[in-house]
């Protein structure tokens, strides 16, 4: 047996990695949904004097192992077959959770059995449970740290005693169980009040007409509130507050006796890019908070099987959704969870679509430039730039399905129990995100705003320019050259060139770059405004902004994501989706272009809402054969 490794085992969605989190003290991502750990994960943590190994595994339903992050958890374990495992269970699901306790006790694995969430479910009787599988049970809840220290003291006992070993004749006996009839002796309620109050909840919500309402005034509030009052209220408090200390450090700067060119460096590079970068994270931590309230509550399986059958039309599968939705947040995290689907060919599709998910990074960009012509419904025009996003990444899969036929996908999904919002774990979840963000600031975004700086203001002949004739500066002569590419768009300004570019560094980059490029330091409004005077080097008309805004929406993703899909998936298709995404973003801008500049503007809102009815009517009449499964009985679907 080895020292101190505490592997966590179960099916998705049992709280495997919230029972990690809470012995760890990590922030490992977890939801009410399963696929969120996408490959095995542990971490040294020192418990009553001893230093124990957590080892956090993906979901596993059987040793048949069907999906590739059943396949990665089966492979770890045959590789620690000496090590005790706590088999994390959920008490809601108990009866189909045991199917996976019974084969580990049948493979020779030396398990604890720990119940999770027992308090949601009476009727269970544990000490019979544990004399019939002949192992220690133990009740948990996994948020809670005294049940878990619990949970390690089991552990440390039998760990330390090594009589959890199970001899032949156990396992003889336990190949002769059947997890029906071991359900049968336990519990005293037939049926699971929790799962048939669920069921009817389903009824409701999970009608086709009822559901799509629900799904989209979820959405729409949350961009109400995320871009409207209460959201510019929330970022202009935080800005005013940043102001005040920026204006301060920039004052002592001043005073600083180093040199001038190092005080410009600090106060025109590193101050702006902080307060452009800061100015937009309430929005970030808003829209964060709202998608992991959805997650929390079990709102998004059910999305993700109300959507399947209309991914399965255009390649996809409901599992999909999953990375679909990550992307919200960052692109190049949502492309790691794509390791839970189950073949390469489903893996490329859906990674080919995840660029046409706005990532938490544009959201800056949308909120600068739709207040320049739509202050007072901007809301309303960033709600419709996602929806004009998956219009276009629709059409897009259908053409590339019919280029590359898809294989049929199998899809299980875990229907989780209704809950109510653990505000803790949501606030604390939403930080965590805050802080990754800023861990990029600190690093990439500030290196690359220095990098910008100085080639803004040294000459083509190497003389520092002091902010003055950008003219004869290297990035001009840079962008100046290139610039004729993106005429065609309506893009006259060097300056957005040279934001363009450094959106590919990092989509946070362009806002920086903008605000660089007219000397703007502040809140977002300043900026918003200096992108309205046609002296400064970034202007912008009705017609550039709403082109601006839709190639930003589409072309090619960050370098990170980019390298990401090179690990993941090879070169190939790390130069097709950089190479792709541009060619797409450079098309669709263009014909957006040319039609404002011939068709009023609210026309041709009214023609792009006409394609996208056209396009849901003509996939709810491809009509796919749907299996209801048995749901009271697995919780599969």
């Amino acid at each position: 047996m080895n020292n101190k490794k505490i592997i966590l085992v179960g099916n998705p969605n049992t709280g495997k990695s919230t029972l990690f989190n809470t012995l760890t003290g990590s922030n490992e991502k977890v939801s009410n949904w399963h696929g969120v750990t996408v490959g095995v994960k542990s971490k040294k943590v020192e418990l009553f004097n001893e230093i124990f190994e957590v080892v956090d595994t993906p979901g596993i339903y059987s040793f048949l192992a069907y999906s590739n992050e059943e396949k990665i958890t089966l492979d770890y374990l045959n590789k620690n077959k000496d090590c005790l495992i706590v088999n994390v269970c959920d008490a809601n699901n108990l009866k189909r959770n045991l199917i996976l306790t019974l084969e580990l006790l049948k493979n020779g694995f030396d398990v604890i059995l720990a119940v999770n969430m027992h308090r949601e479910i009476d009727g269970i009787d544990y000490g019979l449970l544990a004399n019939e599988l002949n192992i220690k049970v133990v009740k948990i809840d996994s948020r809670k740290i005294k049940d878990c220290l619990n949970l390690i003291k089991e552990f440390q006992n039998i760990h330390n005693q090594k009589t959890q070993k199970i001899s032949k004749t156990n396992k003889k006996q336990v190949n002769n169980i059947n997890n029906n009839e071991i359900f049968a002796k336990i519990s005293k309620n037939k049926e699971n009040d929790a799962y048939l109050k669920n069921d009817k909840i389903d009824k409701i919500v999970l009608n086709k007409f009822i559901f799509i309402l629900l799904f989209l005034s979820s959405i729409f509030l949350i961009f109400y509130i995320t871009f409207g009052p209460i959201g510019t209220l929330i970022s202009s408090i935080i800005n005013n507050i940043f102001n005040k200390i920026i204006d301060n450090l920039r004052k002592i700067i001043l005073c600083t006796n180093i040199s001038y060119i190092i005080k410009m460096l600090i106060i025109d590079g590193v101050f702006v890019a902080i307060q452009s970068v800061v100015s937009f994270i309430p929005q970030i931590v808003l829209l964060m908070f709202f998608i992991s309230v959805l997650e929390d509550i079990g709102f998004m399986s059910r999305v993700a099987f109300m959507f399947d059958g209309i991914l399965k039309k255009v390649g996809l599968s409901g599992k999909s959704l999953f990375s679909l939705m990550m992307g919200y947040g960052c692109t190049t995290s949502a492309i790691l969870t794509t390791r839970n689907l189950e073949n390469v060919s489903l893996r490329k599709r859906t990674v080919l679509l995840l660029p046409f998910i706005s990532c938490s990074a544009k959201l800056p960009i949308f909120l600068v430039i739709s207040s320049l012509f739509f202050d007072k419904y901007k809301y309303l025009f960033v709600f419709g730039l996602y929806i004009f996003s998956i219009l276009i990444s629709v059409i897009f899969l259908i053409i590339y399905k019919k280029l590359v036929p898809s294989q049929n996908e199998n899809f299980i999904l875990e229907m989780p129990k209704y809950r109510k919002v653990n505000f803790k774990k949501v606030v604390k979840d939403s930080f965590v995100v805050v802080k990754e963000f800023l861990i990029k600031v600190g690093t990439l975004i500030l290196f690359f705003s220095v990098i910008v700086w100085l080639f803004q203001n040294i000459s083509t002949n190497f003389k520092f320019l002091n902010g003055g004739n950008f003219e004869r500066s290297i990035l001009y002569f840079v962008c100046e050259k290139i610039k004729f590419i993106f005429k065609p768009l309506g893009f006259e300004s060097v300056g957005i060139i040279v934001s363009l570019f450094l959106g590919v560094i990092a989509k946070e980059m362009v806002v920086v770059g903008l605000a660089m490029m007219n000397g703007v330091s502040g809140d977002l409004s300043l900026l918003s405004s200096s992108l309205l005077d046609s002296s400064s080097l970034c202007c912008f008309s009705k017609t550039s902004a709403i082109v601006f805004l839709i190639f930003i929406l589409l072309y090619s993703p960050c370098i990170s994501a980019i390298f990401t899909v090179k690990n993941e998936l090879g070169k190939k298709t790390a130069f097709y989706v950089f190479i792709s995404q541009f060619l797409i973003a450079y098309v669709v801008s263009f014909l957006v272009y040319r039609m404002l500049l011939s068709f009023d503007f609210i026309f041709i809102l009214l023609l792009f809402l006409f394609l996208d009815i056209f396009i849901i009517l003509m996939l709810r009449l491809k009509k796919n054969k749907t299996c209801w499964g048995n749901c009271n009985e697995c919780r599969r679907i």
